[in-house]
């Protein structure tokens, strides 16, 4: 409702790095160690102001003011986090988000994971989703299409309209363009329900409207086919399984309790509200933080989901990339913490590269028999990230006779040996693995050199 990767085999060994990282985090603590002790805490950047919000299923999804990036904070992480860059607009559905190219106009679906999102359609002048089905309005005006759920193929289901309505269950509602008059769409066909509107709201079972003054909140009846006064002036109406109203003087968010006349207030006034499911949410007057309704339905009770954070600027993530791939225990400590707090969907303030192809050559993660994949891993992530921050040549380049690339080869070359004396965890190696694992790390080491494939990761 609008109101206003990894492969899969790299996903397997992802699971292996939660086990022995877990590990890492109970070996410390017994030693009497923080777990995952960190010799530098990530900046804190500031929040992200906010210019719309949408919800689906658990989560709630913010548009940045400057329509820079899209954020989700989602029940299961408690944290926000980046999942997409620049849009216009956002809508959702029950269990789906959409957003707009700033460009183009093309309406793109998040699928799901940070940054992955598809293009199934072109340009329109809006959209709406129902818990079945996506329908846009093309973007002159003339007509209402159907996505098919195919790549981008859209079927045409009605003609000239305005606006576009929906709610949780299959039904879509247009308004006319020229008369302003709400038309139902089911089953193929569409029908008039009724006069025009300021704005029209629905839920599961109702259809509402705002009389084009304000001066009244209605309640279509299927029966009679009438509409029926059940409240008295608003400023916006907005639904998904309960009708909401905002008060035209103060802005105050009131919850219409099923009958004629009875409301409750539940909240102030805020930027922008968005409801799905039983779940509400505003955005709050200053755009720099998002709440989630948490009262009984008839008292003002909110929790504070704060902001995203915007990511820390280059020199910051610098850093933070060299403290990581030093050489030396601590520096390979803090790599793992950071990975596992990856893992475990904390937000990361500095956006950094995760995507990893494993010890893809010569051999995929075992050679030898024995597992370099964490290494492997770390390699990866200071190749992509230090390529990413300070260009090719850069990354090549000596300082003093040494380079970034020199000196995360030497940590990979560290980092392969370091799991050669493994003696506890993740596998308990004798002395004759040790010096097995060795000299295997050791070839596998010149054999990726001579290979030339360091250069190229």
């Amino acid at each position: 409702m609008r109101i206003r990767g990894l492969t899969h085999s790299t996903a397997r060994r992802l699971s292996t790095a939660k086990k022995v990282l877990f590990l890492l985090g109970a070996a410390s603590l017994v030693a009497g160690i923080p777990a995952y002790a960190d010799p530098q805490q990530p900046v804190s950047g500031e929040p992200v102001a906010m210019g719309q919000i949408v919800s689906a299923e658990d989560s709630v999804y913010a548009l940045a003011e400057d329509n820079s990036a899209v954020y989700e904070w989602s029940s299961d992480t408690v944290n926000w986090q980046k999942v997409g860059g620049p849009a216009k607009d956002l809508y959702a559905s029950a269990d789906a988000v959409y957003a707009t190219d700033p460009a183009t106009g093309d309406l793109n679906k998040y699928n799901g994971e940070p940054g992955q999102w598809s293009r199934i359609g072109g340009a329109g002048t809006a959209f709406a989703a129902t818990s079945e089905h996506l329908y846009g309005i093309g973007p002159d005006g003339t007509g209402v299409w159907e996505y098919t759920g195919q790549g981008d193929t859209w079927t045409k289901v009605g003609g000239p309209a305005k606006d576009l309505y929906t709610g949780p269950a299959a039904a879509l509602y247009a308004t006319d363009p020229a008369t302003g008059e709400l038309n139902k769409y089911a089953d193929g066909q569409w029908a008039g329900i009724g006069s025009s509107g300021a704005a029209f709201a629905v839920t599961d079972n109702n259809v509402y409207k705002l009389d084009p003054d304000r001066s009244g909140v209605f309640e279509y009846n299927t029966e009679d086919n009438q509409w029926n006064k059940v409240g008295g002036p608003a400023g916006e109406i907005f639904s998904s399984n309960t009708l909401y109203a905002t008060n035209p003087d103060t802005g105050d968010l009131y919850k219409y309790n099923g009958r004629p006349e009875e409301w409750n207030r539940v909240g102030g006034p805020a930027a922008a509200f968005t409801t799905s499911g039983d779940r509400l949410y505003r955005l709050a007057s200053d755009h720099r933080s998002v709440q989630m309704y948490s009262g009984t339905g008839a008292d003002d009770q909110w929790t504070d989901l704060h902001a995203p954070t915007a990511p820390a600027v280059s020199d910051d993530k610098l850093a933070r990339l060299k403290s990581l791939t030093q050489e030396g225990e601590d520096a390979r400590r803090a790599w793992y913490a950071a990975l596992y707090e990856h893992q475990s969907g904390t937000p990361d303030p500095y956006e950094f590269d995760w995507s990893t192809n494993g010890c893809n050559a010569p051999a995929p993660d075992s050679i030898g028999g024995f597992d370099f994949t964490f290494a492997c891993y770390r390699h990866d992530f200071g190749y992509r990230n230090s390529k990413a921050l300070l260009g090719k040549e850069s990354f090549h380049n000596s300082v003093n006779g040494d380079s970034d690339k020199d000196r995360i080869d030497r940590v990979f070359h560290q980092d392969l040996n370091t799991i050669c004396e493994s003696r506890d965890w993740p596998v308990d190696h004798t002395a004759v693995e040790r010096a097995l694992c060795r000299r295997a790390a050791g070839l596998y080491y010149q054999s990726v050199l001579a290979a030339g494939l360091l250069e190229t990761r």
